[in-house]
This record gives structure tokens, sequence and C-alpha cells, in this order.
């Protein structure tokens, strides 16, 4: 049985639900966050401009002492990353935790984070594993759990970002207002991975805490706006954007390219697109004389095997 764990003067977390036409998941969504064992936080839900019955749903939550704030925009703002700032501007918590409407989560997804950041105070963003699930909360996947890490936060983005969004999930995360202070608004030029960019950014601000345990369920659609932008190809050339924007500022050694450049053909070698000639594309841009098959298959094992037993980030 998950008790409730009642906090004396800990950090209050303003919990952001963005939603847009997810009427259909808010419940279970809207359910995991206000039944959270780490009781000091508020909710502040953003609808934007939704056509299904999302406002009837959320409405039905309007007389929890945790609801702070129901933001419904008059027209669509036409991109999450916009919806995320403007509930970043009506925070009142020290810590921010954005739980996307079609995700949900475990009720102690808080408490483990804010334990971990506590601990650490010297971190900026947690985050944790994730299950996979489909439109009907099937499980798809599940992440291997092995413990918590703590790691300075720009070797982090040189050794992890630099080859892909480590903080895969934004609904798995839990990171400092403060440090809002020092990302750019570059995050919200994109279309689809305006997330890789904004977290990249957080995480070099301090610590990065990884909680290796499966707290989160995404939710995954190969017809969401999420799933057409990756089939298109909107999605590995927005990565490509990231990866140099950290290359430029962090200038990686031959190793770390190298790394990188694994990680990212591997993915995108078995993508789904909407044709060869888009895949093609995007592996010419990745390749570069980097690839070696094989060998990338053992860096990338290798590496994470010291994560794993060592904590080292190679």
């Amino acid at each position: 049985m998950i008790t409730k764990w009642k906090y004396m003067n800990k950090p209050i977390v303003s919990v952001i639900v963005p939603n847009y036409n997810h009427a259909r998941y808010l419940e279970q969504r809207l359910d995991s966050v206000f039944g959270q064992t780490y009781q000091n936080f508020e909710v502040i839900i953003l609808d934007d401009c939704s056509t299904d019955n999302s406002l009837e749903v959320i409405n039905r939550y309007k007389d929890n002492p945790h609801l702070s704030q129901i933001e419904p925009n008059k027209t669509n703002s036409g991109s999450v990353f916009k919806q995320w700032d403007k509930g970043f501007g009506m925070a009142k918590g020290e810590y921010i935790w954005i739980a996307e409407s079609d995700d949900y989560c475990e009720l102690n997804f808080m408490e483990s984070l804010m334990r971990e950041l506590i601990m650490h105070p010297k971190a900026v963003v947690a985050f944790s594993n994730y299950v996979k699930c489909d439109e009907n909360s099937n499980i798809i996947a599940r992440s291997k759990e092995w413990g918590s890490r703590c790691y300075n936060g720009k070797r982090f983005v040189r050794k992890r970002m630099a080859c892909f969004c480590e903080i895969h999930n934004a609904s798995g995360a839990i990171f400092k207002k403060s440090v809002l202070a020092s990302v750019s608004k570059m995050y919200q030029t994109y279309q689809s991975t305006g997330d890789y960019q904004f977290w990249s950014e957080v995480a070099a601000c301090g610590d990065v805490i990884s909680v290796h345990k499966n707290l989160t369920y995404w939710r995954q659609s190969l017809q969401s706006v999420t799933g057409t932008k990756l089939s298109k190809g909107i999605t590995a050339k927005e990565d490509r954007r990231v990866y140099e924007y950290i290359q430029d500022k962090y200038q990686l050694s031959f190793a770390e390219r190298y790394m990188a450049y694994a990680k990212h053909i591997a993915y995108y070698r078995n993508a789904p697109y909407d044709s060869e000639e888009i895949r093609n594309e995007i592996l010419s841009w990745w390749h570069d004389g980097y690839s070696h098959g094989k060998i990338d298959s053992f860096l990338l094992w290798f590496s994470g095997s010291m994560e794993r037993h060592l904590g080292i980030l190679l």
C-alpha cells in the first residue's frame, strides 16, 4: 500500500500539464499526478484550444486543493514548447515537473526523484526510467532497472546528450526552476526536438541524477504528431541541429564525436520512415566516415556496461 509522504518545509514542485486533444488519457494522467505520495506540489493545467472534451475532464478536478490554475488558450499555439514556456512563467515552485497529458506515472514518482534532488543540492535535474506503452496502455517495452547515478552536468552533456536526448521522456524529469534563467528560448524554435535542446541546456547548469527505476509510462504512437515528424525525417534533421549546438559549445573530442555518430546511426538505421529516400538521406548526414558496424555495436554495449556497473561515462 502506497501512503502519502508529507513533507514539512520541503520544496514545492510546480506540475505543469500541457494538454491538446488528450481527453482520452486525461483522467489517468491527472489521477496519477494528484495521487502522488509527495504532497508539496501545485498543478497548472494548460489546454491548447482542444477540440475534444478535454476541458470537461479537466473541470472535474477544479476543486482539488493542489490545483493552482486551469489556463485554456482561445487559439491553438501550434507548439507544445510554447506551452512549456507559458507554464514556466506561471510556476510558483522551486522545482518543475512537465507531466505530459498522454503519459502517466507511478504514485511514488515525485517522491523518488525529490528524495534524490534533496540529497544532492548541486543537482539541477533528476529523471527516471520509463515503460513504453501504446494508446490502450498495453506495455510495449520496459527499461532495465539498476539503481541511481549522479553526474557532473557538463560531462553528462558531452558524453550522453551529444549521443542522443538521454532525457527521452519529459514526463519523467523534475528540474530546478532557477536554471531557466540560464536556458535560452532556442527550444521553442523546434517542431519536434525542442526537448533535446532544452534538456541539453538544463543539464549543463549543475549535476544530473539518473534514477533507473521504471516510474513513468510513455505513450507511443506512429500516428501521433511525434511519430509523423519522425517518419518524415524532421526529427532527424532537428537532432543534427542540437548535436551541432553541443559540438560548437563544448568542442567534442574525436572519441565523443565517434560515439555520438554511432548512436545516432544505430537509431536512424531502423527508424520508421515514409520512404527509403528519407532514410538514405538521413544516414548520409550521420555517417561522415564514422560508422563501422560491429565496432560501433561493441562500443555502445561497452559504454553502457561501464555506466551501469561502475557509474563511468565513457
